[in-house]
C-alpha cells in the first residue's frame, strides 16, 4: 500500500474551517478534511463542554483530528483488501464457473470450509504474497540475453510438431448418395490412384479431375498440422511414407486419393510472439526460487520444532540448517 501524509490541521481555536482538502491518500484515494473533521466531531464537542477554549483545548483537538485520521487510513486499508479479496474470489468463480455466492458457499462447504473461513485463508495468503513480493520483487532479474536464451532452448531446439506437405484428388459424392454410387466412385479413385502409381502427373490430373477447392492448384494443400483436417485424411497423410500414393480414402466430402510431397518440423512462433508469456515464466521460476531461499533463511533463524512425528518431514526432505 502507498501511503502518503498530507495533513492540515487547522491551528486556531473555534470550529473547524469548512474548506475541503485532502488529508491524506492511500493508494491514490483520498481521504477528505471534512471527513476527518467528521469523525472527530463528537469528541470535539464534548471537549467544548467542558469549558472555553484553551491552548490544552487546541492541542487536545489537533490530538483528536490526528488519531481520526489514523482510524480512517486504517479503515481505508482494510477496505483496499477486502476489495482485492472480493477480486480473488469473483476470479475463481470465473474460473470454475462457479455463478453465484450460495454456489461457491456450498462448494466449500463439501471442502470442509465457511465463506468466512475461505475469507480469512485468502486475506492470509494476500498478506503472504504482499510480504514476498517486498522482500524479493527487487532481486528478480530477467534480461533480453535470458527471453533469447528461453526461447531458442524452448522453441527453436525442442522437439517441434510435425507437419505435412500434402496434396490430393477429391471425388465428392452427394450427401446421401445411393451404395451404388458410392462403390463406383471408389473404384473411379483406385484407377487414378494406380495411373499415378504408374507415371501419370499427379498435378495435371488433379486440375482435370478433382472437385475439391484446390484443383486449379495441383490438388496442393500445403503444409498443415493435426487438427487442421479431418480425421480420415489426417490419419492417412500422417502415416503415408513422402512420395507414397494412397489408396482410396472415404471422408464426408467423397473419396480422396493422397501424396505426400514433403514432412518437416513445424517452424517455431516468432520470438516476439512468445517475448511476454517468456519473461513471465522465467519471472515465475526466479520468484519460485528467491521465495524457497527467503523461508529457507526463515527457518534457519527460528527455533521450529515440529511434535508430532508422524508430521514431520522426511530425512531427505528435512530443510537443510
Amino acid at each position: 500500500m502507498t501511503l502518503a501524509l498530507g495533513i492540515f490541521l487547522a491551528a486556531q481555536l473555534g470550529e473547524p474551517e469548512l474548506v475541503d482538502r485532502v488529508a491524506a491518500t492511500v493508494d491514490d484515494a483520498p481521504i477528505l478534511l471534512s471527513e476527518v473533521e467528521r469523525r472527530a466531531a463528537p469528541e470535539i464537542q464534548r471537549m467544548a463542554a467542558e469549558g472555553p477554549d484553551s491552548q490544552e483545548q487546541a492541542h487536545r483537538r489537533e490530538s483528536m483530528l490526528r488519531q481520526a485520521l489514523q482510524t480512517l487510513i486504517d479503515e481505508q486499508l482494510l477496505q483496499e483488501q477486502l476489495k482485492e479479496i472480493d477480486a480473488v474470489i469473483a476470479d475463481v468463480k470465473r474460473q470454475n464457473g462457479i455463478p453465484d455466492d450460495d454456489t461457491l458457499a456450498k462448494a466449500l462447504e463439501h471442502e470442509g470450509l465457511t465463506m468466512a473461513t475461505y475469507r480469512r485463508q485468502l486475506r492470509r495468503q494476500l498478506e503472504k504474497q504482499k510480504l514476498l513480493n517486498t522482500k524479493i520483487h527487487s532481486q528478480i532479474k530477467v534480461g533480453d540475453d535470458d527471453l533469447r536464451a528461453e526461447y531458442e532452448r524452448s522453441y527453436v531446439q525442442a522437439p517441434g510438431e510435425q507437419e505435412v506437405h500434402a496434396r490430393h484428388i477429391l471425388l465428392q459424392l452427394k450427401r446421401g448418395a445411393l451404395p451404388a454410387e458410392d462403390a463406383a466412385m471408389r473404384q473411379r479413385a483406385q484407377e487414378i490412384a494406380q495411373r499415378i502409381r504408374g507415371g501419370a502427373d499427379f498435378g495435371k490430373l488433379a486440375k482435370e479431375l478433382s472437385d475439391g477447392p484446390s484443383a486449379s492448384q495441383g490438388g496442393d494443400l500445403g503444409y498443415f498440422k493435426r487438427g487442421v483436417m479431418v480425421a480420415e485424411f489426417e490419419n492417412v497423410a500422417f502415416a503415408l511414407p513422402v512420395g507414397a500414393v494412397s489408396d482410396p480414402i472415404r471422408t464426408q466430402y467423397g473419396w480422396h486419393v493422397i501424396q505426400v510431397i514433403d514432412r518437416r518440423k513445424a517452424p517455431p512462433v516468432s520470438f516476439e510472439t512468445v517475448k511476454e508469456q517468456i519473461r513471465q515464466k522465467l519471472q515465475k521460476e526466479q520468484a519460485d526460487h528467491l521465495t524457497q531461499d527467503y523461508l529457507a533463511s526463515l527457518r534457519k533463524d527460528a527455533a521450529v520444532e515440529i511434535r508430532i512425528d508422524s508430521l514431520k518431514p522426511p530425512p531427505s526432505a528435512a530443510p537443510t540448517p
